[in-house]
């Protein structure tokens, strides 16, 4: 059996398991090795109903000696049959890795023979895979009745380990089971928790403890192949958050096989949105501070499948709203339907030196048609329900001035050379002379008016870092990144729009006022938010390939320039390859050698042309790619709106997975 057909069958026969996330390790690479983990974690790509796919997640063989009904691998069932050996999944790990197509391995099994001999294989893969320079993500799948010794050995080498308890109830799995048991799961959930409890404790008193799965543990559920209700679940759930200090609890909507055993439901179609119900409730529980009978009760067990749960809370608790923006702490901000915790964050920290109004609430993030009837701010009265609409806050605009010079200055336009330097110098330059600009324009997009006077400003690296420092003690380094990334943007008038912000914070800082406008504020913070997501994705969804030279090529064209943002991750992940990152759209890229990286200034015809075609190896990389992918998506699930908003279209051209 060739690799390609093996890849095929084990990565359809993992494709069901949810548990695939990618975050929550800090496995900085040190020692010019391949890989480092990232706390946030990465998508490089999206399946056709639209879920993430950041890891290879891959079967080590679907062989198995369990005969569990709800199992498209069961002992039962007719399906082709097929294992890796360790040396082919590290090496396709790494060779995906090195293209930037995974961000780690999620690595499951069959239970082959035994649950001691399974378990052993899969921790020789992951050791090997170490032992390769592999400081890439790592989740094991822990496999039930496997030794303790066994568990301990694993959670060295992964950053994360899992086991799945896949039934609601102990009742479930007997039914639908014959050798498995909840003390048989529960038993290695105890024993991470306890190494984990354990090593944590050691590394506060002792130096070179070696870590034991950094990211947790999680673990994954099937919903609707047994009769539980949402109550149970989400009580399960809580419990296992309490007790086990879970990271994540997934929710895998039974999705029916072709040859389904006794005692499943008769279903034509996965529950998807009683799993996405679950998932809102589960995050309100986890990251809003909601508790489980704020979110549930036993009386009535179902989550309501027309509403989000928040939505649902607020209406049977409306004596708590409407909620007052600008005075209502963080917790309460975060009951409140369509706005989220960043939203909430942004409201807290910008009430700081303004009053909140309605029309600030989009460009924050704010889903207003459902935010509205619950929350009052400037702009906007409390209202009662079903009272008349809120304003359209499209004609409302926030006030961000055009000019900055007063009313006794002379206009003055300051055109620079375009670079950030030149912008910081003309901010310097006008609290020089006390001379606000009108406007600060760069010289290629500059056009002059009837009535300006206009000033050339000569960029000046040491006035620049003077003002660069100065931004950090005026606007926090949160702030200065933000202006940073709002530059980027390249968006018409922005750099008259920066000038305004930092003039309104020195001058909110001078006088100590919390009460300036805050519209500057916001837009820089909408612009860099923008600049942040298109820098997140292209870390995702760029794809290099390994040229003729050796190097690996990878052309992109991002909407904003973004390349500047992404280096460092690139240095810290790619840190034993020579690469090359092209941006197609601006004429430039960067070239890291193994030592540093700099600017490459080259048209891209001539780029591909120094570095040649890739060879049959690249080809047959691309392959395997493509073959996983197409393996990976579940076709009962396919929801193409999503798969386009998760993964928009302008990045298909250079994608290795949408070729062919």
């Amino acid at each position: 059996m060739t690799l390609e057909d093996k890849l095929t069958i084990l990565a359809d026969a993992a494709k069901y398991d949810v548990s695939c996330a990618s975050s929550g390790s800090r496995r900085r690479n040190t020692k010019k090795r391949l890989g480092n983990a990232a706390p946030s974690g990465i998508c490089h790509t999206y399946t056709e109903d639209g879920r993430c796919v950041s890891l290879l997640k891959i079967l080590f063989t679907n062989v198995c000696i369990y005969d569990c009904a709800y199992c498209v691998n069961r002992a039962g069932n007719d399906v082709p049959r097929a294992a890796f050996t360790p040396n082919e999944v590290v090496d396709l790990t790494i060779d995906f890795y090195r293209r930037n197509y995974i961000e780690g391995l999620f690595l499951s099994s069959g239970v082959a023979r035994s649950p001691d001999d399974t378990m052993e294989r899969l921790v020789r893969t992951v050791h090997d895979l170490r032992g390769r320079g592999f400081n890439g993500y790592i989740h094991l799948k822990c496999v039930p009745f496997a030794s303790r010794r066994l568990i301990r050995q694993a959670g060295r080498h992964a950053d994360r380990l899992s086991v799945n308890i896949e039934l609601p109830s102990e009742e479930s799995l007997q039914r639908l089971t014959v050798d498995k048991t909840y003390a048989g799961v529960l038993d290695p959930m105890n024993t991470i928790h306890e190494t984990i409890a354990a090593t944590r404790e050691d590394r506060r008193r002792l130096q070179h403890v070696p870590a034991f799965a950094p990211a947790g543990q999680s673990t994954q559920l099937i919903i609707g192949a047994s009769p539980e209700t949402d109550y149970e679940i989400l009580h399960l759930s809580d419990r296992l958050y309490r007790r086990q200090a879970l990271k994540r609890v997934y929710y895998s909507a039974y999705v029916p096989l072709e040859r389904s055993a006794a005692g499943l439901p008769a279903v034509t179609q996965p529950p998807l949105k009683r799993e996405n119900r679950l998932y809102q409730a589960d995050w309100l529980m986890r990251l809003y501070g909601f508790a489980l009978g704020e979110v549930i009760g036993r009386d009535d067990p179902h989550l309501d499948l027309s509403i989000d749960p928040k939505l649902a809370f607020a209406l049977r608790n409306p004596a708590l709203f409407p909620v007052d923006l600008n005075t209502a702490d963080r917790e309460m901000i975060l009951r409140v339907p369509g706005i989220g915790i960043k939203s909430a964050h942004r409201i807290v920290g910008l009430r700081r030196r303004g009053r909140i109004r309605f029309e600030h609430l989009r460009q924050m993030g704010v889903v207003l048609k459902r935010a509205v009837p619950f929350i009052s701010c400037d702009g906007l009265p409390a209202r009662q329900w079903g009272s008349a609409q809120a304003p359209d806050p499209k004609a409302v605009a926030p006030r961000v001035d055009s000019g900055l010079a007063g009313a006794d200055a002379t206009p003055a336009v300051f055109v620079t050379d375009g670079t950030f330097d030149g912008l910081l110098t003309a901010i310097f330059e006008s609290y020089k002379d006390e001379r606000p600009p009108s406007a600060i324009e760069p010289a290629a997009r500059s056009q002059p008016g009837l009535f300006d006077a206009r000033v050339s400003i000569a960029t000046d690296p040491h006035k620049a870092h003077r003002v660069w420092r100065g931004l950090k003690i005026h606007l926090g380094a949160k702030g200065r990144r933000s202006v940073l990334d709002a530059f980027l943007s390249s968006r018409p008038g922005v750099e008259t729009l920066i000038a305004q912000y930092v003039r309104d914070a020195v001058q909110a800082a001078g006088a100590g006022s919390q009460t300036a406008d805050i519209g500057a504020q916001i837009e820089i913070g909408r612009l860099s938010q923008k600049v942040r997501r298109e820098a997140h994705r292209l870390k995702g969804f760029v794809r290099f390939q390994q040229t003729a030279d050796g190097r690996y090529l990878a052309l992109t064209a991002p909407r904003y320039d973004v390349l500047p943002l992404v280096r460092r991750h690139f240095e810290a992940r790619y840190a034993d390859q020579e690469w090359i990152i092209y941006d197609t759209r601006r004429d430039y890229g960067l070239h890291f050698d193994g030592r540093r990286t700099r600017r490459l200034q080259v048209a891209a015809a001539e780029l591909q042309t120094r570095t040649g075609l890739a060879g049959d190896n690249e080809k047959h990389c691309q392959r395997l790619w493509q073959r996983y992918f197409a393996a990976v998506n579940i076709p009962q699930r396919d929801n193409p709106k999503l798969h386009l908003g998760r993964l928009p279209r302008r990045f298909w051209r250079y994608l290795t997975e949408k070729q062919g």
